[in-house]
């Protein structure tokens, strides 16, 4: 063979070989452009990798959709108008018409005990509210106004009251100073200088017999108040352990009776034959006598 036919073939080769080089990179290109997902999550590790496919909602895409993420609506919470709740005190209140009696508050309650009061009875201080103290001081009006010791103020009742009647003595022979015990109506009057100090309900001896086994002994009497004239004669400061029970501040008017304080003031004599007055009062009814004053024990 010639040496221009070997020259011949040999540029015949090369120029092949040139062409299957084009051809290569020209499907390598488009290979590659068909390999790109849209994604940046997915990327391939290497020669012949195939893209993975997104997947939006169950389907098949070689397209990635664009997931827009929309916050929920903002919600504005409303709070409820704040509800103000006014309590008038006690002494504005404005009890309903009819009665008065334990448990009731407010103004006409008020007014009673103020006029109670001014009265020289002994309701406690005045608050707009009818309790223990106020019922003892309506059962001594009661009792000396000649009306059955309930308790309970009727309209007439208080109408009566808040015209702020005035007290008589009922033992007007004793003098300006003195003390009465009626035990008919169950009050005590304290008077000093013509005037009342003080008006309160008492209990005085059930009138029963009675046995009772004591510290000194088995004591048995009649639970009786002695009637009379009598002067106080002594007196005990806080409380005083005696056979029957105990006393507090007792002022002493005859034997080993006397007027003293006790928790149990009921609306019907229950002593053993003292006179019982409410505690609240027993703390300052010394200071209202005096040792040697008279006081009248009597039935009306």
């Amino acid at each position: 063979m010639d040496a221009n036919v070997r020259d011949g073939r040999r540029i015949g080769r090369r120029q092949l070989a040139a062409r299957r080089v084009v051809i290569g990179v020209v499907f390598g290109a488009l290979v590659l452009a068909g390999c790109s997902s849209g994604r940046g999550d997915l990327t391939s590790s290497g020669p012949g990798t195939t893209a993975v496919p997104a997947v939006t909602d169950g389907a098949t895409s070689t397209t990635a959709a664009t997931t827009t993420s929309t916050a929920p609506p903002t919600t504005t919470t409303t709070a409820p108008p704040t509800t103000t709740t006014t309590t008038l005190p006690v002494t504005e209140l404005v009890e309903p018409t009819g009665p008065l009696q334990s448990g009731s508050k407010g103004k006409r309650t008020l007014a009673l005990q103020n006029a109670l009061k001014a009265q020289h009875y002994d309701p406690g201080e005045p608050d707009g509210r009818f309790g223990l103290k106020t019922t003892l001081s309506i059962w001594a009006f009661q009792g000396l106004h000649g009306q059955p010791q309930s308790g309970v103020v009727s309209p007439e009742l208080e109408a009566l009251i808040l015209a702020n009647p005035a007290q008589a003595m009922l033992r007007p022979a004793l003098g300006p100073t003195h003390t009465e015990v009626d035990l008919t109506r169950q009050v005590l009057i304290v008077w000093h200088d013509g005037q009342p100090r003080l008006i309160t309900h008492v209990s005085s001896g059930s009138g029963h017999a009675y046995c009772e086994d004591t510290k000194v002994g088995r004591a048995c009497g009649d639970a009786l108040t002695p009637l009379g004239v009598f002067s106080f004669y002594r007196q005990i400061q806080g409380i005083r352990e005696a056979a029957l029970g105990k006393l507090y501040d007792p002022v002493y008017f005859t034997g080993g009776f006397a007027v003293h304080g006790s928790p149990s003031v009921p609306d019907h004599p229950a002593s053993h034959g003292c006179v019982r007055i409410p505690m609240s009062i027993s703390t300052y009814f010394q200071s209202l006598v005096t040792l040697g004053e008279k006081v009248e024990v009597f039935r009306s």
